[in-house]
């Protein structure tokens, strides 16, 4: 989400007379776009705002504001006290922030913080619907893949993220908006398409979305027909449809079924399983469990064989004991994850957890279990990769690595493929043949 908004907003500064630096020290204006599911990012934007200071002093036009996670009022030094954000009056040096979906507010912003500064484009439209922000053409920083969202917010209220109280409740794009930005990408040359949002395979079904009159006349689940739509996309050359996160509580048997039937859809699905105990994931507010969760898993496996499975999981949950960490650990060998994102629970502020639970696993303890599911990540994907040796895959080249001579890019599968080639094939399809299957890379010719 925050690549592609990233991409927006730099579409509406550039129509206001802005141009990317490519030093610091030129630099006039300076935008942290933040997710701050986790505190470490909150507390790493306010060490780099005062890093800046150096660069504010020798250049007093320079402007520094902050938008993301962490914004709840969009506002500016400027602005009048009762309607500012509690950022600026407790983060040095910052002169405004925004909330995402005022991205085609953001010049008014600006001018607010600096009267004198002088912008030359026209700002899009103010509006106060939430999603209309996405209707800014972003400017796509790659020519053959491209991440498009298709809702914002959340209501699935974990207990351990502030994305709820950040980025407000979960409400979805219209249908032909998203098909309409996908086909101009398509016609554009973009070869894969990943469809984002913060519990994704929910589109269409919200409160907000069910009250709109836009998602009313579905004969099917809206995620579907929507991957249906976009499917029908690949007779003007579209090659791989891709999306993330899914949200277990949302997974459908349809949705593995489109899987079977529709040829964009890749053989790769990212499901955030977070705790394999009932007790945690309750004190998560997850809202499954643990045997919903492996039903899930082996309907994929057994209609999907070669589909590739990856996963999130958070150890050291408040109050998870030594018994509720092994029965993760023993979820985690029994379904043989192909690759998974583990981190260490970390208190967020104005969570739930961090107002009424006690963060009370030390870190020795969760240092400990982190690194027994990191040994046994790293024997699982071996094991899986190599069995990749001696195999063709499809490759879409994403780019040339200068220091190893090396090009890269990923597989339909979502594995990264390396090998031997030159920068001319950036932006292919190669077939190549897998030579090495290691940890987290497959080594591979053409």
């Amino acid at each position: 989400m925050n690549y592609s908004d990233t991409e927006r907003v730099e579409t509406v500064l550039e129509k206001n007379g802005y141009a990317k630096a490519k030093t610091l020290e030129e630099v006039d204006l300076f935008i942290f776009n933040t997710c701050s599911i986790r505190q470490k990012g909150e507390d790493r934007v306010h060490g780099l705002l005062g890093k800046l200071a150096q660069y504010k002093k020798a250049n007093p036009r320079l402007l520094i504001g902050i938008t993301g996670c962490m914004v709840r009022q969009t506002s500016s030094r400027n602005s009048e006290n009762n309607v500012k954000d509690k950022l600026l009056t407790t983060a040095f040096n910052l002169d405004f922030v925004f909330r995402i979906n005022d991205t085609h507010k953001l010049a008014e912003v600006l001018a607010e913080a600096e009267p004198q500064l002088e912008l030359q484009g026209a700002e899009e439209k103010p509006s106060e619907n939430r999603t209309d922000y996405l209707k800014v053409d972003p400017k796509y920083s790659s020519k053959i893949q491209a991440f498009v969202p298709i809702q914002i917010g959340c209501d699935k209220y974990c207990t351990y993220c502030i994305v709820p109280y950040s980025r407000g409740r979960e409400e979805s794009r219209d249908l032909a908006e998203i098909v309409s930005e996908c086909r101009k990408l398509v016609e554009n040359g973009c070869k894969e398409i990943t469809l984002v949002g913060q519990t994704v395979n929910s589109y269409g079904l919200s409160d907000l979305d069910k009250k709109s009159a836009r998602f009313t006349d579905f004969t099917e689940q809206p995620f579907i027909k929507l991957l249906k739509e976009l499917n029908a996309l690949s007779e003007l050359g579209l090659s791989r449809l891709r999306y993330t996160s899914p949200h277990p509580r949302d997974f459908t048997d349809e949705l593995i079924e489109a899987h079977a039937n529709l040829k964009t859809l890749c053989p790769y699905i990212h499901l955030p399983v977070q705790a394999g105990d009932n007790t945690v994931l309750a004190k998560m507010n997850r809202k499954y469990t643990v045997e919903h969760y492996r039903g899930i898993i082996e309907k994929i496996k057994t209609r999907l064989p070669n589909c590739v499975i990856s996963t999130d999981i958070i150890v050291g949950f408040c109050g998870e004991t030594d018994e509720q960490f092994e029965n993760t650990f023993n979820l985690f060998q029994d379904l043989k994850f192909d690759h998974a994102f583990i981190a260490r629970y970390s208190t967020r502020k104005e969570t739930v957890s961090e107002k009424y639970f006690q963060d009370d696993v030390t870190k020795e303890k969760k240092a400990e279990r982190w690194n027994r599911l990191n040994d046994l990540l790293v024997a699982t994907s071996t094991h899986k990769n190599q069995a990749y040796e001696g195999q063709e895959l499809e490759v879409l080249v994403e780019r040339f690595n200068t220091l190893t001579k090396e090009l890269e890019g990923r597989s339909r599968e979502y594995k990264l493929v390396q090998f031997k080639g030159d920068e001319s094939q950036v932006g292919k399809i190669q077939q190549v043949k897998i030579l090495k299957g290691l940890p987290w890379v497959l080594k591979g010719e053409i």
